[in-house]
């Protein structure tokens, strides 16, 4: 008889199967949202290395345009930049006869399945100013501040 009330008064120890699937439920939710929070972030690094790349043409172009009237080599060979990076490939616009440039560089975005065809261009001002210009496919969350 003194048996049978041990075993009574033994209390369980453990999780109940809701317990489980809470605790397992909510790990799902916080790994969802750090992923979603990671990709957000590499692409947001991707997009800030095609500004920073797209910005070493602005010395050589503007050298070229301080040279004068006789220079017709504006392209990437001609301001000895690459053509093409992994993620770009550039195009080069020579300087209207107004001073105002859209597109004097621009960089065509490749090999991002997310933004294919996609571009990130710099505008030069006739004061020789220069302004970032995302095409529209680009959200701006993405955007680094200077393109906004």
């Amino acid at each position: 008889m003194q048996s049978i009330l041990n075993r009574q008064s033994v209390s369980q120890t453990g999780f109940t199967l809701i317990e489980l699937m809470i605790v397992i439920t909510i790990i799902g939710i916080l790994a969802a949202i750090g992923i979603l929070s990671y990709q957000t972030q590499i692409r947001q690094t991707r997009i800030m290395n095609i500004y920073q790349e797209i910005n070493l043409f602005r010395l050589p172009y503007q050298t070229l345009v301080n040279e004068g009237a006789g220079v017709t080599e504006f392209s990437p060979n001609g301001l000895n930049i690459p053509k093409q990076t992994k993620h770009c490939q550039f195009e080069v616009n020579k300087p209207a006869v107004n001073g105002i440039n859209t597109d004097a560089v621009k960089c065509t975005i490749q090999n991002l399945s997310y933004m294919q065809g996609q571009s990130l261009s710099l505008d030069r001002a006739a004061d020789g100013s220069w302004q970032c210009r995302p095409s529209a496919g680009i959200p701006k969350s993405y955007l680094p501040k200077a393109c906004q």
